[in-house]
C-alpha cells in the first residue's frame, strides 16, 4: 500500500513539474513582408487548442501555448514590419471560435503587441487576426527588432543627415538619387526587360523604392525596406515583378547611382545588373 502511495505521489509530482515546463512552448515565426506604404498591417493566422498568447514586434512573431496542445503558426504577412511606436494602433479578431483579446498595445509596451487567444473546444482551431497603424512611429531594422532604423547619411558633415528643407522651410521626408545608365533584368520564367534610366528613393521610415525606365517604354518598379545605408551604398531587402531579394544600390557618394545589383538562384532564379 505504501508503494502504490509513493507511486502515485511521484506520478502527481512529475505532472506538477512538467505543467510550467509544457506552459513555456515557444514557436517563432518571421513574417513575410509584401508591399508598403505609410498604412501598416499584418494579418496573422494560427492553430490553437486551449489557450496560446501571440507577440509581435517587428517582422517577428513569438507564439507562447499556455495550455492545452502545443500551438502552431499558419502565416504572418504584412506590408511593413512593426514600427517601435505605431501611432493610431488597431487590433481586430477576423475568424475563430473562441476569444480573441489584445493585452498590450505596441504603443504602450515598446513595440510589442501581445494578443491572447482562448479556444473553449476540444481540438484545433485555426484563428485570424489583423492589426494595422497608421504612419509614423520610427523605422525599424532586421538586425535589431524594434530598433529604429538611424537617418541616412549622405554628407556626414552635414547635421540635417542629408535631408534638405523644402520650399515651406520644413524638412523633406525622403531622399531621391537617379542615375543614367543601362542594365538587364532575366526572370529566366518569362520576360526579360532591358533596362535604362533608374530613380531610388529612401523615406525617413526606411522604405525604399527603385524605378527603371524600360526599352518597352513601361516602367519597371521594386520597393522594399532599407537594411544598410552608408555613404556610398544602400542596401535593401526589395520584391517587384513576381521575384523578391537582397538588392545592393551604389551611389557616388552625392545623388547618383553608379551600379544596381540583384539576384537569386535555384527555382527562384533571376538577376538584375544596372550601370551607370
Amino acid at each position: 500500500m505504501k508503494s502504490k502511495n509513493t507511486v502515485g505521489i511521484a506520478l502527481a509530482g512529475g505532472l506538477l513539474l512538467a505543467a510550467p515546463v509544457f506552459a513555456q512552448q515557444v514557436a517563432t515565426y518571421r513574417a513575410q513582408i509584401r508591399g508598403g506604404g505609410d498604412h501598416g498591417k499584418c494579418t496573422i493566422e494560427v492553430d490553437v487548442d486551449g489557450v496560446a498568447e501571440i507577440e509581435i514586434q517587428g517582422d517577428q512573431g513569438r507564439m507562447r501555448t499556455l495550455s492545452g496542445n502545443p500551438s502552431g503558426w499558419r502565416r504572418m504577412e504584412c506590408n511593413q514590419p512593426l514600427p517601435p511606436n505605431p501611432q493610431g494602433f488597431r487590433f481586430s479578431g477576423v475568424d475563430g471560435r473562441g476569444r480573441q483579446t489584445l493585452l498590450r498595445d505596441p504603443s504602450s509596451n515598446r513595440g510589442v503587441a501581445v494578443v491572447r487567444i482562448e479556444d473553449p473546444q476540444g481540438g484545433h482551431e485555426g484563428y485570424t487576426f489583423d492589426i494595422e497603424w497608421g504612419g509614423g512611429g520610427g523605422g525599424y531594422r532586421p538586425d535589431g527588432p524594434g530598433r529604429p532604423i538611424e537617418p541616412p547619411i549622405v554628407d556626414r558633415g552635414r547635421d540635417d543627415g542629408g535631408f534638405r528643407r523644402n520650399r515651406d522651410g520644413r524638412w523633406d521626408d525622403d531622399i531621391r538619387f537617379t542615375g543614367r545608365g543601362d542594365g538587364n533584368f532575366n526572370d529566366f520564367r518569362g520576360p526579360d526587360d532591358r533596362l535604362y534610366d533608374c530613380d531610388v528613393t529612401v523615406d525617413r521610415r526606411g522604405t525604399v523604392t527603385v524605378t527603371f525606365q524600360t526599352a518597352r517604354r513601361t516602367q519597371l518598379t521594386f520597393n522594399g525596406r532599407l537594411t544598410r545605408f552608408d555613404r556610398d551604398l544602400i542596401v535593401a531587402d526589395m520584391s517587384g515583378r513576381g521575384v523578391r531579394g537582397s538588392m545592393e544600390i551604389r551611389l557616388n557618394g552625392r545623388d547618383r547611382v553608379t551600379d544596381i545589383a540583384m539576384s537569386a538562384t535555384g527555382r527562384e532564379r533571376f538577376e538584375l545588373r544596372w550601370r551607370r
